[in-house]
């Protein structure tokens, strides 16, 4: 059962990887940076096991992802109050504008690991596996999926580097 969260300050001051699926992140990219603190966004725990912290936002309908992670040895949180052995901590929608009088708003793992990772105190973040380019897809010159993550890694950064923390895309 998932316990509510309020998320700490508890690497204050470290270095944290935040570990996105894209397809650079592999298992040596993901122990390259195993001296710092690292937060598994989502599919991406399976190159870094030992990683101190799981986010998934999506809830308790995908049984298969949260039996797959069951066994990861870091804490999971979970975006939705579910079943699993895992903190609840509720994220709101991140609000990405695309242009002028263009705003949507969208739920992502990566973006919410992010957050987390500069809520726990972090100095510096690393980001790995956030690869530029394949977000928005399009098809017949329209766009499909991910619309406006591109856009929101970028505003995210901007904003946490308006507070003094240190982001880096790996």
């Amino acid at each position: 059962m998932t316990t509510p969260w309020i998320v700490p300050r508890m690497w204050e001051g470290e270095t944290v990887a935040v570990l996105a699926s894209g397809p650079s992140m592999d298992k040596a990219l993901a122990d390259s940076v195993k001296q710092h603190r690292r937060i598994c966004a989502r599919r991406s725990f399976r190159f870094a096991p030992d990683a101190d912290m799981l986010i998934s936002l999506d809830g308790p309908a995908d049984a298969e992802f949260w039996r797959e992670s069951r066994d990861f040895g870091g804490m999971r949180i979970c975006g939705f109050e579910c079943n699993e052995d895992a903190w609840h901590l509720n994220l709101p929608h991140e609000r990405i504008t695309l242009g002028e009088g263009h705003v949507v708003e969208i739920r992502n793992n990566g973006l919410a690991a992010i957050r987390v990772a500069a809520m726990t105190g972090a100095a510096s973040i690393l980001l790995l596996g956030f690869d530029r380019g394949l977000y928005e897809k399009r098809e017949n010159n329209v766009a499909i999926g991910l619309i406006g993550l591109e856009e929101g890694i970028d505003a995210l950064i901007a904003e946490l580097w308006a507070t003094g923390i240190e982001i880096d895309r790996v």
